[in-house]
């Protein structure tokens, strides 16, 4: 059975744990350890920004960042912890990747991750820090 975009990401953000943009800014701001894993593409993070305590991991390539196989040479370092708190963003709402990019880091056995709520439009609304890209 086809499904509409609409449908595919209702149930992705039904699946996932989400987070307001300005709960998401204080947990970063008390936590230091917690990451925001922001999904857009380098384009869009130009046009905006990184947050300050942010890694890019635009669409696909979070799979293979988050991998923890010795033998991957793409690893990355900040995404091997399975217990690091992550928070997931995109570019809006609604925040379907974000939510696509949140359901794949608990299936790969993160324990503790949501999505922003509005993504990275809502997090800039709120003020969010940012450094360039």
């Amino acid at each position: 059975m086809s499904a509409t975009f609409k449908q595919m990401a209702d149930e992705a953000m039904a699946q996932a744990q989400v987070i307001s943009a300005q709960d998401a800014i204080q947990e970063l701001a008390a936590n230091g350890d917690a990451l925001l894993v922001d999904v857009r593409d380098a384009e869009e993070v130009r046009a905006s920004g990184l947050g300050t305590q942010a890694i890019n991991a635009p669409g696909r390539s979070i799979a293979w960042l988050a991998d923890t196989a010795p033998d991957n040479q793409w690893r990355e370092p900040a995404l091997q912890d399975r217990n690091r708190r992550l928070i997931t963003t995109c570019g809006m709402s609604p925040c379907y990747r974000g939510a696509k990019a949140a359901n794949l880091l608990t299936k790969m056995g993160f324990k503790d991750v949501a999505y922003v709520d509005g993504g990275m439009q809502a997090l800039l609304a709120e003020g969010l820090a940012t450094r360039p890209a």
